[in-house]
C-alpha cells in the first residue's frame, strides 16, 4: 500500500457512490479505520482500495440521526458507516459524515485533533465531469 502526503489529506474527498467496505471504531483505543474502494485528491486524481485511520485523537463527538430519535448526540454511533457523504479538515478536527449500514440513519463524527494516515492500493488521472456554473 501507498501512504497519501500528509500535505494531500485536505484535498481529499469521498463519494457516496464508492461504499464503505469495512470500518472499525474503537472510542476506548482511539482508533478508527474505514476501507472505501475509492476516494478523490484535488480535482483530477481517483485513489483506489483506499484505507482511512484515524487515531489518537484529544476527543470525538457523535451524532446520529434517525426517524425515532432525530438528529442527536450519542455515547456511540448505531451501526458502521455505508459510505462517506462528507469528509471535513478544519485546523484541529476532522468531520466524517454518512449514511449507516443497517440503521438507516445518518452519523456524524468529529475528531479533535487527531492522527490521520491515507493508505491507498493505486492511483489514476481522472478528467472529473464536475462544470463550474
Amino acid at each position: 500500500m501507498r501512504r497519501l502526503a500528509t500535505q494531500h489529506h485536505h484535498t481529499l474527498t469521498f463519494s457516496p457512490d464508492e461504499p464503505v467496505l469495512a470500518m472499525a471504531f474503537d472510542q476506548y483505543t482511539r482508533s478508527f479505520a474505514v476501507g472505501v474502494t475509492a476516494a478523490f485528491v484535488g480535482d483530477d486524481v481517483m485513489l483506489l482500495g483506499v484505507r482511512l485511520e484515524i487515531s489518537g485523537w484529544a476527543g470525538v463527538t457523535l451524532h446520529a440521526n434517525d426517524i425515532s430519535t432525530g438528529y442527536v448526540t450519542v455515547e456511540c454511533l448505531p451501526d458502521e458507516l455505508a459510505d462517506i457523504c462528507e469528509y471535513e479538515m478544519t485546523d484541529g478536527s476532522l468531520r466524517i459524515a454518512g449514511f449507516t449500514r443497517h440503521a438507516h440513519g445518518y452519523a456524524d463524527l468529529m475528531f479533535q485533533t487527531p492522527q490521520v494516515t491515507v493508505e491507498y492500493h493505486t492511483q489514476q488521472k481522472i478528467q472529473r465531469l464536475d462544470h463550474p456554473p
